[in-house]
């Protein structure tokens, strides 16, 4: 890309960049860089913490069989609360201190009992 600058402007930048001992080029470079750092939001996604549900993903593998036929929310390899709503059942484990309950719904028909989701 060329620009066309002003004489004393571009004297200047001539002037700066034999000063930091760079090229012109990368003055601008780096001028432009840094502009667009202090304007600019950022332009990655804020980093994510995630949790290992490893041992929720365990128990759900083979659950008890008093479970079948219920959702449930789990704290780990330990059963929260269960039932048949799952609306109240998360409410329950958020009012229980959980900021992240793990629902699922144990199903007799699945080779594997997992299913989980969302609630309204």
């Amino acid at each position: 890309m060329n620009i066309q600058l002003a004489p004393d402007i571009e004297a200047g930048l001539r002037a700066e960049a034999a000063a930091l001992g760079i090229d012109v080029d990368s003055l601008i470079a780096k001028a432009v860089k840094t502009y667009l750092r202090q304007t600019s939001p950022a332009v990655f996604a804020p980093r994510v913490v995630s949790r290992d549900r490893s041992a929720e993903m365990a128990w759900a593998a083979g659950p008890p069989a008093e479970f079948v036929g219920k959702w449930v929310v789990l704290d780990g390899s330990r059963v929260a609360v269960s039932g048949s709503n799952p609306s109240r059942l998360y409410e329950e484990a958020r009012a229980r201190g959980l900021s992240s309950p793990f629902l699922i719904f144990v199903s007799a028909d699945e080779n594997q009992p997992f299913a989980g989701g969302w609630t309204d």
